[in-house]
Parts: structure tokens; sequence; C-alpha cells
């Protein structure tokens, strides 16, 4: 589940950033940034911290003999797209929302293959 709750924040904080968009910020002193204008913190900290639960939680949800594990990654990814639907409709919406369904799409299948390389099952 950890892996679920950690896709589910990166997806929400990747759905506030399509929303509100990224902003440039320079102060002169060759300290460019982008960051998400005001009201955007919460997006930012689901985002970051979502991202540090998935890169860490993902090693061990694929590198399995077993397949399901991934499907916590792969719901993770489809409460994202909802949230970014729920948000617009417009296409940048729409591509972000298939992007997160594809990925989630493709975790337990990278999960089944890489089982069967390490189990020494080849495919036919």
């Amino acid at each position: 589940m950890i892996g679920a709750a950690g896709a589910s924040a990166l997806c929400w904080g990747v759905a506030g950033t399509v929303h509100l968009g990224l902003v440039h910020h320079s102060n002169g002193r060759r300290r460019d940034g982008w960051s998400l204008p005001e009201g955007g913190r919460l997006y930012e900290f689901a985002f970051t911290a979502g991202a540090i639960v998935t890169l860490y939680s993902v090693p061990g949800l694929l590198r399995r003999k077993e397949w399901w594990p991934a499907l916590s990654l792969s719901l993770g990814t489809v409460v994202g797209a909802v949230s970014v639907l729920v948000l617009g409709r417009e296409p940048r919406y729409w591509v972000t929302a298939a992007v997160m369904v594809v990925l989630g799409g493709v975790a337990p299948l990278v999960s089944l293959w890489w089982g069967r390389q390490r189990s020494g099952v080849v495919a036919a």
C-alpha cells in the first residue's frame, strides 16, 4: 500500500502542477527557478513527498517474482488520473491522465517481465 500512497501523492502533485502551471522566478543574480504560483505549496509538498516514497518503493515492488504487488502503483496512477480530470477537461489534462494510466498499466508488465528474468523462466 505504500506504493499506492506514494504514486497517488506524486500524481496528485503533478495534477496540481498541470492545473496551476509553473511560474519563473528571477532575482537577477543567476538564481533562476521555477515553482508553482501562490496557493500551490500543498501540491509541491505532495509532489516531493510522493516522488520520494515512490522512488523508494518502486524497486521493491517491481523486482519480485510475483507481479501483483505492482498493482499498487497502478492504483496510485488511476487515483492521480482521476484527480487530474477532476481539475479540468482541457487537452493538457487528458494527456496527463493518459500518461498516468499508461505508466500504471506498464508497472505490472515490467514486474512480470522482471520476475521471469529472475526466476529463469523464459517466455516462448
